[in-house]
């Protein structure tokens, strides 16, 4: 399948900043199973932009802004053509294993977990959760949220990791756009003696057509949309919206 996509986030900062560094993971990752075809990246204010990958494979653009500004945006867009197969990595790195601050378990997940399947660990810690907004944020470990019950995707996303790690599969985050219109999305991979397979804890369910992978690690830490540096104090809001499309203009015939 082949899909278009839009993504935009916008940063606005109270007092203006100046020597602003900055990281952006908004490119679609290459790998055998999702490629892009088209690819275009502009910055508000304008700025060269720098390319390169970080430990994980991500795509990383880079710059700095010299001169003082109120907002920065970033517009990230382009089409990519996308295959539902497993991604195959005969030996995944040894750290998808380890547990993480986000991502460590107890001996009460992992006997919950243990002997299961990935897709039947995702099935009974996604009864563990209910979505609500607002009540965890970027520190939120994985059994903090199953403690409280409730939380977003990336709450979902290390649990199921956790959970995954400790029934003794590599397990890897994942973040990336979803089709329809709405916020970046996170869900995760687990690896099977056939590859990488991607699960979405969220909705229960794999993750297949319509999920664009922007970046992986090991948990959200690794995988942040921007992340930037200042030389003053400031307060900053980031905005983020995406929309992903089926390329009804350029699928096959």
């Amino acid at each position: 399948m082949r899909y278009r996509y839009t993504f935009l986030t916008l940063c606005r900062f109270e007092p203006s900043v100046r020597l602003h560094s900055f990281k952006l993971r908004v490119l679609p990752m290459e790998s055998a199973v999702q490629h892009a075809l088209e690819s275009h990246v502009s910055v508000t204010p304008c700025v060269q932009l720098c390319q390169s990958t970080d430990a994980f494979g991500n795509a990383i653009l880079y710059g700095t802004l010299r001169e003082s500004h109120e907002q920065f945006v970033v517009c990230s867009e382009g089409r990519v053509e996308k295959s539902s197969e497993p991604l195959s990595a005969p030996s995944p790195a040894p750290y998808y294993h380890y547990a993480t601050a986000l991502t460590a378990w107890d001996a009460s997940l992992q006997a919950l977990c243990q002997g299961r399947s990935p897709e039947d660990i995702m099935h009974v810690l996604h009864s563990r959760l209910q979505y609500e907004r607002f009540v965890t944020d970027n520190s939120t470990t994985a059994l903090q949220a199953l403690t409280l019950g409730r939380g977003v995707c990336q709450d979902y996303a290390h649990l199921m990791i956790a959970g995954c790690r400790a029934a003794g599969y590599a397990a890897r985050y994942v973040s990336g756009l979803v089709e329809g219109e709405g916020e970046t999305h996170a869900w995760v991979e687990v690896h099977e003696e056939d590859g990488w397979h991607a699960y979405d804890p969220t909705h229960d369910s794999r993750a297949g057509e319509g999920f664009l992978k922007i970046a992986h690690g090991r948990d959200a830490s690794d995988c942040p949309v921007n992340r930037g540096r200042f030389y003053q104090w400031t307060s900053e809001i980031m905005e983020v919206k995406c929309k992903v499309t089926h390329d009804t203009d350029s699928d096959f015939t």
